[in-house]
């Protein structure tokens, strides 16, 4: 009844992130309340100012969905008409809530920067719709609601990028149009640092001190030495269990693997040093701890320095803009404060304008009636030459 032309119809796409929940990376997902405003051209409402609610659900609609959801999330949604002119637009504000997939790159764990990105697609054929962002209002998140605050640092910043997917696939050449939109999130590394880096460096300088053991007795040497390893070996399993089973090695675990050959150096020194004797090589065990020590001292300066120059970079550079991005809604909140309050004072103007002419118009016909029945009264004679 009220079907449109088969044209490409660009539809305008807002997204809001109502509330951030937790941040699973074991499971390699996160729980979000999401709030997505379309907006499209709608020639056949022109004529029509107050269409019922009923009547708007037949017309066309570019049924937009969440494609990286997990299962089926729980959405409302509301649609109406504004009219820009004589332009009318149908507006459709659908609000989801639940859980999402996120690809975790986790190759600089525990000092990872996170992407949480909301795949925005329609169910019509990219030949028949577009979607595009909002150019008039950027996308936004709240802070504030933000759940998982003491594991991760959420960015204002929030980004979007058009895309052309396959998803169907029984038909391999039909595409949808897709808007990814992301905010970031970096993670909290301090408490990685204190429990996880601090101990495992004081394990490894434990490991130095088996070289009080007189050499005389590596049996000794060797049993405490395989404890740290021990020691070592379940310190990675622990950490091992709260992260996916990914194929690369993460900052965390090159960490623990150098402190790992770092210790299997001073046992295999323990295992090897009774085959040269105490007489001819007096000084073995402090040659072998200045070699040992000094590479696993230098190896901690280039992980700190590795560190400053990637990751923390990476956050500096984010900082930077967000501070650009605050700045920008900033000024976007107050162009449209400004142009609502001008908008606002010319109605105003025109209005009052109107109202002061037929104002004007009363009072002077009021002053024209008080002055004849003045006249009339006091003095006949000029109430005559007044009428002439």
């Amino acid at each position: 009844m009220f079907n449109s032309a088969r044209l490409r119809r660009r539809v305008t796409v807002h997204v809001t992130f109502i509330k951030l929940g937790e941040i699973n990376t074991l499971k390699e997902a996160f729980d979000a309340d999401i709030l997505v405003k379309s907006t499209w051209r709608e020639p056949l409402l022109d004529k029509e100012k107050r269409p019922k609610t009923t009547i708007l659900e037949h017309f066309w609609n570019p049924k937009i969905f969440i494609e990286n959801a997990v299962g089926e999330p729980k959405v409302t949604s509301s649609l109406h008409v504004e009219y820009e002119g004589n332009d009318a637009y149908l507006l459709e504000r659908k609000r989801f809530k639940g859980t999402y997939m996120e690809h975790m790159e986790l190759w600089e764990f525990p000092f990872d920067l996170q992407d949480l990105s909301v795949m925005i697609m329609s169910d019509i054929p990219a030949e028949e719709v577009q979607l595009i962002e909002d150019p008039e209002e950027i996308h936004r998140i709240f802070k504030r609601s933000f759940i998982d605050e003491q594991e991760f640092y959420l960015y204002k910043y929030v980004t979007s990028e058009q895309l052309e997917l396959q998803k169907d696939r029984a038909d391999p050449f039909l595409k949808r149009c897709v808007l990814k939109v992301q905010c970031r999130a970096a993670r909290r590394p301090w408490c990685f640092v204190w429990n996880h880096f601090a101990v495992t460096f004081l394990i490894a300088c434990l490991a130095f001190l088996t070289f009080a053991v007189p050499d005389v007795m590596p049996q000794n040497r060797l049993q405490l030495t395989f404890t740290l390893i021990l020691t070592n070996v379940a310190f990675k399993f622990v950490i091992t269990q709260n992260l996916p089973r990914i194929s690369y090695l993460t900052y965390m675990d090159r960490y623990l693997l150098a402190t790992m050959v770092t210790l299997a150096c001073v046992c295999f020194y323990h295992g090897i040093q009774t085959m040269f004797p105490i007489v001819q090589f007096p000084d073995k065990d402090y040659y072998a701890i200045i070699i040992i020590g000094g590479l696993y001292v230098t190896y901690n300066l280039q992980f700190i320095m590795r560190l400053i120059l990637v990751p923390f970079k990476r956050r500096r550079d984010m900082n930077q803009q967000e501070t650009s991005y605050t700045s920008t809604m900033s000024e976007t909140l107050c162009t449209s404060e400004y142009d609502r309050q001008i908008g606002v004072t010319k109605s105003f103007v025109q209005n009052g304008l109107s109202m002061f002419n037929p104002l004007q118009e009363t009072v002077k016909k009021q002053a024209f009636s008080r002055q004849s029945a003045k006249l009339a009264t006091n003095n006949p004679t000029e109430r005559t030459s007044l009428l002439i």
